[in-house]
């Protein structure tokens, strides 16, 4: 079956849509950029212990050069689908420009997608032409797009000649472009002539979601939908020409976003890895970096776990300056006022906490300098020493976490978005940043939280969040029911996101209704909130809470391997059974009173949301079982797989 294309019926009813007054599409934009800041470093990759970059106006000819070829060798049309599995690297980035050059559409994903998932993208796409890093899943591509036109391998290295002789629909990156080279002076006035004709209503690409909660949604953005982010981002973050480290996936929404963004102020994209960011933090010294929670978390327990490798008196001496620094932070917040309140305070409340915090302030600044002096300008320097926006997306921070990088001097600023409205809806003003929220809804969104009776919120009240704007989806491609779900005529996107709005009108998302455990007595339970603080925890890597449809919360616990052998050793117990350690009574127990001393904490948690039982767990939790793509606990899924062992849990 040929791919859809902007003339078919499946893709006409998304992509119909008025020019928007004036509304700008990617190719436009990258032509002003290229004007710009044309001969200024943009995309940098590391080789031989080095970065090396390739200008703006290198980016564009690499670009326009591939859409020649597209256009003219593939026969690529306006409207057409093609699919980007690749992971993140400069090539990504001129490949994405040239689709988009062409008014085509591209369907990214990353090269380490489990071949049951890309399968089922892959049907339900349909892509004229697919574009892979490499030739390992050519097979799989070929069986699930009968209609293929064309394959491109981007690292031509590793193909048998052979077998390439055999493909005539196989072509590789460098031969490709290098034709695109050829016909360039013929083609440049078509290229360009495609650029322009490209509309704000065209589709720019269909993301799959992870598929947490069943099969991957496609969703349908158009250019326009970009324009909302590109327009507010810089405005919050203020940053022009500054070296930005870029580590996460691109077919991520907020990843990719947030590269477009980069780019529009004329910044260079360094392109790193998780298990590189370590060596080359020191190399780039960005200003800027998109993370993910998971991230922090690591390193905050890195700086524990460094700590306690200290002699006893100086192990014990930093953790009592970092819990000391922790104090003096939280006392400038509420001088500050960035220290979040759900509802606003009496005036003698306000004076009283106040007063608190004129006097820890004074009395803690010494330890909070020392504190600094010992353990954070270690942590600053390791992560390159002007790192001044660090963003976080894709997940809920541990206050924990929020709190100490906070103290440290790296404060770190958490948005809030999702792939439907692509992507960032709400992010921390980085010049006040309002702690344990996700700063306030950008300009040109409206937002309303809505009540089990369907009624409007007050602040403080917890509600099921609802967004409107120019950067919400057209829908699900190929799918109206899916998309009249969570979409109303009228353009209210339904998030599925519990949420409440602070006294300051900052907003905290709490986590998805789908996440919600309703108990026996009738009590709702946030349950990725409770799990993100249990893992703060150093003693813990992993947790998921159970408790649907029963009378108290418990825990499935992944303890952290160094801990767990530091424990048994204590306890006389061989590290080298460790299935023996986790059932030993005295393991368990001391697990269960950690997971109820973080779950007591009445500051944070309801009574009702105390972990009552533990379950020790070693299993591995694998993509596309236990977690989505994006490391995601697929829940549903968790207590199918594990349904007898919930049942034991509570049945001790």
């Amino acid at each position: 079956m040929a791919a859809p294309s902007a003339s078919d019926p499946a893709v006409t009813e998304l992509v119909d849509a008025p020019d928007g007054g004036g509304a700008a599409t990617l190719p436009r934009l990258f032509a002003g950029w290229i004007a710009k800041y044309a001969t200024e470093p943009a995309l940098a990759s590391r080789a031989n212990g080095a970065f090396t970059a390739f200008t703006y106006e290198e980016l564009d000819r690499r670009a326009s050069v591939l859409a020649c070829a597209l256009a003219r060798e593939l026969g690529v049309r306006r409207g057409e689908l093609i699919a980007l599995v690749c992971d993140n690297r400069p090539e990504w980035m001129v490949c994405s420009l040239a689709i988009h050059f062409v008014g085509a559409v591209d369907v990214p994903r990353a090269s380490d997608t489990p071949p049951t998932i890309l399968e089922a993208i892959l049907r339900h796409a349909e892509p004229a032409v697919v574009i892979l890093e490499s030739p390992a899943q050519l097979p799989l591509v070929r069986a699930a797009v009968p209609g293929l036109r064309a394959a491109v391998i981007i690292d031509a290295q590793d193909v048998d000649a052979g077998s390439a002789s055999d493909q005539p629909t196989l072509h590789m990156l460098g031969g490709l472009m290098a034709l695109g080279e050829a016909a360039w002076p013929d083609a440049a006035d078509e290229v360009r002539r495609r650029r322009e004709e490209v509309d704000p209503g065209d589709l720019a690409t269909v993301i799959y979601t992870s598929g947490t909660t069943g099969a991957p949604k496609g969703v349908a953005l158009t250019h326009e939908n970009y324009m909302l982010n590109l327009r507010e981002l810089p405005k919050l973050l203020k940053v022009e020409r500054v070296p930005v480290m870029t580590v996460l996936q691109p077919w991520h929404a907020y990843e990719r976003q947030m590269q477009l963004m980069y780019l529009s102020k004329g910044c260079c994209l360094h392109y790193s890895t998780v298990l590189r960011l370590r060596g080359d933090l020191p190399l780039v010294r960005p200003v800027v970096m998109a993370t993910v929670p998971e991230l922090w978390v690591k390193l905050y327990k890195g700086v524990f776990l460094k700590i306690d490798g200290r002699p006893p008196f100086q192990r014990n001496l930093a953790r009592w300056l970092v819990a000391r620094a922790l104090t003096s932070a939280r006392a400038r917040r509420v001088l500050e006022g960035r220290e979040p309140e759900v509802r606003p305070r009496g005036r003698l409340r306000r004076r009283a906490v106040h007063a608190w915090a004129r006097v820890a302030a004074v009395v803690l600044r010494p330890f909070h300098a020392l504190a600094d002096r010992l353990v954070f300008r270690e942590v600053r320097a390791g992560l390159g020493g002007q790192l001044r926006f660090p963003c976080v997306g894709g997940g809920p921070l541990p206050d924990a976490v929020d709190e100490f990088f906070d103290a440290a001097g790296m404060p770190l600023l958490e948005g809030y978005g999702m792939t439907e409205a692509v992507v960032v809806m709400a992010m921390r003003d980085p010049f006040h940043r309002v702690l344990k929220s996700t700063g306030h809804v950008i300009r040109g969104m409206e937002h309303r939280l809505v009540g089990a009776d369907g009624r409007p919120c007050r602040p403080g009240d917890v509600g099921r969040l609802q967004v409107r704007g120019p950067n919400i989806m057209r829908g699900y491609c190929k799918d109206p029911e899916r998309t009249a779900e969570v979409l109303s005529p009228d353009g209210w996107l339904d998030t599925r996101d519990l949420a409440l709005v602070h006294a300051d009108g900052s907003l905290r998302v709490l986590g998805r209704l789908d996440d919600t455990l309703v108990l026996t007595n009738g009590e709702n339970v946030n349950a990725p909130y409770l799990e993100n603080e249990l893992c703060a925890s150093e003693w813990i890597d992993r947790a998921v809470v159970v408790g649907e449809g029963r009378p108290y919360v418990a825990a499935f616990v992944v303890p952290s391997r160094s801990h767990l052998e530091g424990l048994a050793r204590r306890l006389g117990l061989s590290v080298a059974d460790l299935a023996a350690v986790v059932a030993d009574e005295r393991v368990v127990k001391h697990y269960r009173h950690l997971a109820s001393a973080i779950s007591a904490d009445l500051r944070r948690f309801a009574p009702y949301e105390r972990v009552h039982r533990v379950r020790l767990w070693l299993e591995d939790f694998r993509i596309g079982h236990e977690l989505s793509q994006t490391l995601k606990l697929r829940r549903h899924e968790f207590a199918r797989l594990y349904s007898r062992d919930i049942d034991d849990l509570y049945s001790r």
